[in-house]
């Protein structure tokens, strides 16, 4: 093949774009931090980060998902700990009211106290979170316990609504809520805020048989309540390895994502200053080898 001037011309400035196009992007790698910033740079490794960024957004809002379960169940747990102590305390109220000793100051004195017990269980199953109540089930934008103004005490949240919370996690479902039913209802249907109702009405008039029924019902919700926290204990157990697995996955993910993306600094800085030197010297070919044009004697 014949090696003209104009073919000599132009295989050289082709060459001199070709170093400039290396140059340029070994620079952006250099501002960037970046191997790959466009899908046309490396298709297949534009998948693959592409792939790792939404992975890494999952894992995400699994994270979040686990914090918000878990700050509910710390909040369940609280709640039922303390609703614990209350049922024993009521229990302990029920037994000394069928005392027959017992004078009438006494009975006043204990149907008082059971029914600021009542408002204290009221308070605690209206527990809410952002404006979320806890014990809600699927009506959790509402009240779950009311005082009408007969005094009596009206459970709001439907039965239809008797849904416990759930998340899922990497396809694992884990059920962590609680609600009024689970916490305050006897498997029989009786609300606690009844029973100390009827409870402190049999003692104030000193119907032992009643105390006896109210005092089953007691111990039936107690043995309930004993049973949620058992699952509450296990749903913790549960959200903190299911959280430490999303950090794993989270911290791994990161690092493979890093090793696909992120530049070798270090080498970009040398593949750079080689590329420079490059450049100079194929500037320097070029002004040799192309032939001077009228323009370089203006």
């Amino acid at each position: 093949m014949r090696i003209t001037e104009n073919l000599l011309s132009s295989r050289t400035l082709s060459d001199i774009q070709n170093v400039l196009r290396k140059y340029s992007d070994l620079n952006s790698q250099l501002t960037s931090g970046k191997k790959v910033r466009y899908p046309s740079d490396n298709a297949s490794v534009a998948t693959r980060i592409s792939n790792l960024d939404s992975r890494l957004r999952e894992i995400e809002r699994y994270k979040t998902n686990v914090e918000t379960a878990q700050n509910y169940v710390n909040m369940y747990d609280t709640a039922l700990q303390e609703v614990s102590s209350i049922y024993l305390r009521i229990k302990e109220l029920a037994v000394r009211g069928a005392n027959d000793t017992l004078s009438e100051d006494d009975r006043v004195a204990i149907t008082e106290e059971l029914n600021k017990i009542n408002t204290q269980l009221v308070s605690i199953a209206n527990t809410e979170i952002s404006g979320n109540y806890v014990f809600g089930g699927a009506k959790n934008n509402q009240k779950v316990v009311e005082i009408d103004s007969n005094g009596d005490f009206k459970i709001k949240v439907p039965p239809q609504a008797n849904i416990r919370h759930k998340i899922s996690v990497g396809g694992q479902d884990i059920e962590y809520g609680k609600t009024v039913y689970d916490a305050f209802v006897t498997d029989s249907g009786a609300s606690i805020f009844g029973v100390v109702k009827r409870l402190s009405g049999a003692i104030e008039s000193g119907n032992n048989t009643s105390i006896q029924t109210e005092l089953g019902n007691i111990e039936e919700i107690q043995a309930k309540t004993l049973n949620n926290l058992a699952e509450i204990g296990a749903t913790q157990r549960v959200l903190e390895m299911t959280s430490n697995r999303m950090e794993d996955f989270k911290f791994f993910s990161t690092e493979f994502l890093s090793n696909e993306a992120d530049a070798d600094i270090a080498q970009v800085v040398m593949e750079l200053a080689m590329q420079q030197n490059v450049l100079q010297a194929a500037l320097k070919a070029a002004g040799n080898i192309i032939p001077p044009t009228l323009a370089d004697f203006l």
